[in-house]
């Protein structure tokens, strides 16, 4: 009950600044990405502060899970990423597959950099390995 919380806290702030991520100073700390069948929106996310955080929401109708490099482990504030993320092979994972209607919330938040991540889409759970598609989306974090 909690993520969806503070997911639709999240969705508010978000259309109360539609259009402000123009404004560099605009930067927001929080932002929600909405999966669908074929994009992300926002593809990329622009955030800032010592305290972000990213909502992904699923609304493609697919299962879906997150994808980064194993390198991001280190890019992440806290120490451990469980049980959000876990870390397999060449990959940070999330744990919890999306159904849709379903959203997931970054662990901590990230350093400053830019990071590099895809979103799979399956037909069910078991087949999150074999994606039917992978959507390539990037978060920009600033000082």
């Amino acid at each position: 009950m909690r993520p969806l919380l503070i997911g639709l806290l999240l969705v508010a702030f978000q259309l109360l600044c539609i259009g402000c991520a123009s404004d560099p100073s605009s930067v927001r700390s929080h932002t929600v990405v909405h999966i669908n069948s074929m994009k992300l929106a926002p593809e990329v996310v622009e955030i800032s502060g010592s305290a972000n955080s990213i909502v992904w929401t699923n609304q493609s109708g697919s299962a879906a899970t997150i994808q980064f490099p194993a390198s991001i482990a280190t890019a992440f504030s806290c120490d451990e990423l469980r049980p959000i993320f876990v870390l397999s092979g060449d990959r940070v994972e999330s744990a919890k597959v999306l159904r849709s209607g379903e959203s997931l919330t970054s662990p901590c938040p990230l350093k400053p950099g830019s990071y590099s991540y895809e979103v799979w889409l399956s037909e069910t759970r078991t087949q999150r390995e074999n994606p039917q598609l992978k959507i390539n989306g990037r978060i920009e974090v600033g000082d």
